[in-house]
């Protein structure tokens, strides 16, 4: 069987069983699983794959508990050619993303504004694809933190700033979401975070479309701080009561979702979002409007 997409926690069909089985075979589950039949990739399996790749790679950013190109390579002993990756100049932070939504986004970039485009580039560095996600996100949802101080540094989330979140507002942080932002940042010092208006607010901070001063909830930025538009481009937001986000170009936006998710670059019409906690993609309820900011 050849490689077909990466596999993940929560997926199924018959080359999730045959990756299995070749992981049984090579020792990599626990003692007491003694056969393997089923065709879905449950924890034990992530756990196994987690284990394999650690014995495999030398490089933690490997160690991600998914089959990808070059983790099947490894099982099977083939040889995959790597395909260089081409950055476009002025992008580079797209590269961690498909051609398909970099040359995208990219073309976007290109028509708006360079303070819209410098936004957006900014904006970027902090997503993860969740259709390809790696081990942890690269920014965490932190409650009431915006994604800029106002002394315009990059909000560091430590270890004490998740257990007071946690003691003030233990609905943010409970089922699993407080040990997992805990084990992010111990594995990642120097993981930022903030909130989904937090994102926007930071942004508006760090490039003096307002002052450093500046901040507002994901209600107010819309209704105060924009007008509506039916066509959004790059650095307008996307918005639903309550939750905001960053239009990016080619249909993308970026967003800090929830605490078991982090920040990531979702289809505006289709948001869909990976969960580190169980491991699978979530379907979202859909943008309500767009905003134009003002201050541009």
């Amino acid at each position: 069987m050849n490689f077909t997409r990466n596999l993940r926690k929560g997926m199924s069909g018959d080359d999730v069983l045959y990756a299995k089985q070749r992981l049984f075979e090579l020792g990599m589950y626990d003692e007491e699983t003694k056969k393997i039949e089923k065709r879905s990739f449950g924890s034990d399996t992530y756990d196994a794959v987690i284990k394999f790749q650690t014995q495999t790679f030398s490089d933690k950013e490997e160690w991600d508990g998914v089959i990808g190109k070059k983790t099947w390579a490894a099982l099977f002993g083939e040889t995959v050619a790597s395909e260089p990756v081409v950055s476009i100049p002025g992008y580079e932070v797209l590269d961690r993303f498909g051609d398909e939504i970099k040359n995208a986004i990219a073309a976007d970039l290109e028509t708006v504004s360079e303070i819209r485009r410098a936004v957006c580039l900014d904006a970027l560095q902090f997503a993860i694809d969740p259709y390809n996600p790696p081990q942890y996100p690269l920014s965490l949802y932190i409650r009431g933190g915006n994604l800029y101080n106002k002394d315009l540094t990059v909000n560091t989330i430590t270890a004490a700033r998740i257990r007071s979140g946690a003691a003030r507002q233990p609905e943010f942080y409970d089922g699993g979401r407080e040990e997992f932002m805990l084990e992010v940042v111990d594995n990642n010092p120097g993981t930022v975070g903030c909130d989904c208006s937090g994102q926007n607010v930071g942004l508006m901070r760090k490039h003096e479309i307002y002052d450093a001063g500046f901040d507002a909830t994901a209600n107010t930025l819309f209704n105060s701080h924009c007008a509506r538009t039916d066509n959004p481009k790059p650095g307008d937001w996307p918005w639903k009561p309550g939750h905001i986000g960053l239009c990016v170009g080619g249909g993308y936006g970026i967003e800090h979702v929830g605490g078991a998710y982090g920040c990531q670059l979702t289809k505006i019409s289709d948001r869909r979002c990976y969960n580190f906690l169980d491991g699978k993609l979530h379907r979202m309820g859909a943008w309500e409007a767009f905003g134009d900011p003002k201050r541009y």
